[in-house]
């Protein structure tokens, strides 16, 4: 219960951030498409960026309003929150290091910008190091944090061809062919890979340290 109490507000702050963000990005996207309302909605939710988001404020309302549930005792592991701090993570890292200024934005769209890819995986940072990082995590778990990304990738890669959509330029099939962009889906898992490792070590460490 003193645990739920300490988390409350910190989840309750990180959702309504997140769903700031999604929900100011979905108006963005419905006023300025055009394409028909469902294929727009098909197309919003095709970004990684939106689903993990998606997944932030679910993670952060199931853990401030449900967290004696199911779902809420499932959200409290230290697996969960430390994968999802890496996907929200690599949200950021691969906007800034390869997908910004590829969009002119002006408006609401540079504020939306800045909350999905910026702000959101700051937040979720900050609330893994002050509220998760030090709860051991189980090595034997990493491989299984490679699904999600790696289903994302396999469906983007299928319904591309038959839509003529990639959400993303270096998943763009008809601009680099399979090979590249196998390259590419193969180089992003490794980088996730490599964040988790590293989450995860330091939280074992902490672990370590405070039993010490």
């Amino acid at each position: 219960m003193q645990d739920s109490r300490r988390i409350f507000w910190p989840a309750i702050a990180g959702a309504l951030l997140a769903l700031t963000g999604l929900l100011a990005q979905f108006y963005v996207t419905f006023s300025s498409r055009q394409l028909p309302p469902l294929e727009t909605v098909v197309r919003f939710f095709s970004y990684f960026t939106i689903l993990t988001n998606t997944l932030v404020a679910g993670y952060f309302l199931v853990r401030s309003l449900a967290p004696g549930s199911r779902w809420g005792r499932w959200a409290a592991r230290a697996e969960v929150g430390t994968a999802l701090t890496v996907y929200i993570l690599v949200v950021g890292v691969v906007y800034q290091a390869v997908l910004r200024g590829l969009v002119p934005l002006a408006g609401w769209g540079i504020l939306v910008d800045n909350i999905l890819h910026g702000l959101v995986p700051l937040y979720m940072l900050g609330f893994w190091l002050l509220l998760i990082a030090g709860q051991p995590v189980r090595w034997r778990t990493l491989p299984c944090w490679l699904l999600y990304p790696a289903a994302y990738l396999a469906y983007t890669l299928l319904r591309g061809p038959s839509a003529g959509f990639y959400p993303y330029p270096f998943v763009d099939v008809a601009a680099l062919g399979y090979r590249p962009v196998l390259r590419n889906c193969l180089l992003v898992l490794v980088v996730m890979l490599a964040i988790s490792v590293l989450l995860a070590a330091f939280s074992n460490w902490r672990h370590r340290r405070s039993l010490a």
